[in-house]
C-alpha cells in the first residue's frame, strides 16, 4: 500500500481529503484484549476453528474481522476519493495493481532469503 501511495503521490496529497478519519494502521491486535459473544452459524464457526491451527479460533476471528475493517476503511477513502476527483482511470488501477504486485514479490523474497538465513541457506 505504502509503495502504491508513493507512485501516486497526487492521489494523496490533496488537502481536500479527510485522512485522520478514515486511514493509518489499523493496530486493532496490539491492543488489550476484551471478551465478546457473537452468533453465527454453527457450521462457520467449526470451519474456522478447524484452519485455525494453534493460534485458535479468537485469534482467527479477530484477524478476520481486522481484514474486513481495512476493506472497508479502504472502500471509504476510495469513494471519498472518487467523489472529490472523479473516477479513479484504469491507467491508475493498473499501476496500482503493478505495485502491489512488485510489493508482494519482494516480501516473499524477503520471506525466502529469512527461510534461508534460518535453515543455514537451504531455503
Amino acid at each position: 500500500m505504502a509503495a502504491m501511495l508513493m507512485e501516486m503521490p497526487e492521489m494523496v496529497e490533496s488537502e481536500d481529503l479527510d485522512f485522520g478519519r478514515i486511514s493509518g494502521r489499523i493496530g486493532f491486535m496490539a491492543e488489550k484484549m476484551g471478551k465478546y459473544s457473537i452468533t453465527m452459524p454453527r457450521s462457520l464457526a467449526e470451519a474456522a476453528r478447524e484452519v485455525s491451527g494453534d493460534a485458535g479460533l479468537s485469534a482467527y476471528i479477530a484477524g478476520a474481522v481486522e481484514v474486513r475493517v481495512r476493506h472497508d476503511k479502504l472502500g471509504m477513502f476510495l469513494a471519498e476519493y472518487e467523489e472529490l476527483h472523479g473516477p479513479i482511470s484504469e491507467e491508475r488501477i493498473a499501476a496500482a495493481e503493478a505495485a502491489i504486485r512488485r510489493a508482494d514479490a519482494e516480501q516473499a523474497e524477503r520471506a525466502r532469503a529469512s527461510a534461508a538465513r534460518q535453515t543455514g541457506g537451504a531455503a
